[in-house]
């Protein structure tokens, strides 16, 4: 929410449209609507450990992005 008040909404936006469809959907999904990591992983067909990986890859990659 600080990033977003801070102006940064755009920036993370940009960021999210870099990863792949399935992965950002599955960020927007944990993270913007509080989704259990279990869900994701039923709503993706992919185990949960899968889907563990899937958000801290794409978190990092984000990180990545922002500090650009």
């Amino acid at each position: 929410a600080a990033a977003v008040a801070g102006g940064e909404s755009e920036r993370i936006y940009r960021c999210l449209d870099e990863l792949e469809k399935d992965r950002a959907a599955a960020v927007r999904g944990a993270y913007l609507d509080g989704e259990s990591y279990a869900e994701l992983a039923a709503r993706h067909d992919v185990p949960l450990n899968t889907m563990r990986t899937w958000l801290r890859r794409s978190l990092l990659k984000l990180r990545e992005c922002l500090e650009r």
